[in-house]
């Protein structure tokens, strides 16, 4: 397990000059699985820290990361551990506990658009509305949407058609719908950092994956081919515990809530976006990788399967019907507006 990490340390090399002793700040305990090395962390998270701290130190408080599973090794331990009050704040995939937000799984399904930022833009617009009311249970802080996933094969692909009998590892059971539309078998019960070596060893074919993800799991050394259609996202949330939140000083609560919100949720999303470009760009100079563009038919097929899904997951559900519509409605005011992303 990773200790503790002093988040100036991630940003410069400061001396270790000796300071005036002063009173120890109470600590606000951050717990992420993944390391800190991960690029929405590195960018996003301790930069939003970093801020904080300078605006809540003088008051006595001091956020502290706990990063790489220090405090809680994957996604529904992070919340689990945040909701009994071990860790005050924590970032989490919803993938992890789908069951417990089963609203949010409708940003996952790549149908009404396939930009990051606008989703993540749409995402928090609707938290404000009240749209999720599994989030009433933790002070909200950021939510993000990934760039999206891909699919990745080990070997060489052409079509659709050539899925049958692949198989391919999923993260959720959207994922697993999707890839059971495009004829191929679904695999789960493989983690990230598994995904390589499952590859390596031919255990799977291929695997949906989002770009910013591909260089530090090892998926860019053991596939080659690489499908350009969006396949789904996942979103995220920055959340911290509501009582915690709430016994904290006003001027805290005032600091902390200032550097979150909007902006902070399109930041996490922006620097996934970065490196995912980056990925894109570094696997297209190689001669050992090639690009498959679906079909004019293939599309329609998948999209086909995205409307099924998003109709199965609004059902008759007359709440889930009045989200799908304010996700369209905020979507088409963006694109109308232009705003900015």
């Amino acid at each position: 397990m990773s200790p503790p990490v002093v988040a100036a340390a991630l940003l410069d090399d400061r001396g270790s000059e000796e300071q005036p002793s002063k009173a120890v700040p109470t600590i606000l305990r951050l717990g992420i699985f993944v390391p800190d090395r991960v690029v929405h962390v590195r960018h996003a998270m301790v930069p939003w820290l970093m801020r904080v701290n300078e605006k809540i130190g003088p008051m006595g408080y001091e956020i502290q990361l706990f990063s790489g599973g220090a405090l809680g090794h994957d996604g529904e331990m992070q919340l689990r551990l945040l909701m009994a009050g071990v860790t005050d704040i924590t970032w989490f995939p919803f993938g992890y506990v789908a069951g417990r937000f089963p609203e949010i799984s409708l940003l996952e399904i790549p149908l009404l658009s396939d930009d990051p930022m606008a989703l993540t833009r749409a995402f928090w617009r609707l938290h404000e509305r009240g749209f999720f009311p599994g989030l009433d249970d933790v002070t909200v802080l950021g939510l993000s949407v990934s760039p999206a996933n891909y699919l990745h094969m080990a070997d060489d692909f052409d079509g659709l058609s050539g899925l049958s009998n692949r198989k391919i590892r999923v993260a959720n059971a959207a994922q697993a719908r999707i890839v059971e539309a495009m004829g191929a078998t679904a695999v789960g019960g493989i983690t990230a950092t598994q995904v390589a070596e499952s590859l390596s060893r031919k255990m799977i074919d291929g695997v949906l994956f989002s770009w910013h993800g591909t260089k530090a799991t090892g998926i860019e050394l053991t596939t080659r081919s690489h499908m350009t259609q969006a396949l789904g996202f996942t979103p995220s949330a920055v959340v911290m515990n509501k009582d915690r939140f709430r016994d904290l000083p006003p001027k805290v609560k005032e600091a902390i809530l200032s550097e979150s919100g909007e902006a902070f949720s399109l930041a996490l999303t922006a620097s996934m976006m970065a490196e995912a470009d980056k990925a894109i760009a570094r696997v297209k100079e190689s001669p050992d990788h090639q690009f498959y563009r679906p079909s004019p038919s293939e599309s329609a097929h998948l999209m086909a399967a995205f409307t099924a899904m998003a109709e199965q997951w609004q059902g008759t559900d007359q709440d889930r019907r009045d989200l799908l519509r304010a996700l369209s409605r905020i979507l088409e005011d963006m694109a109308a507006e232009k705003a900015p992303l």
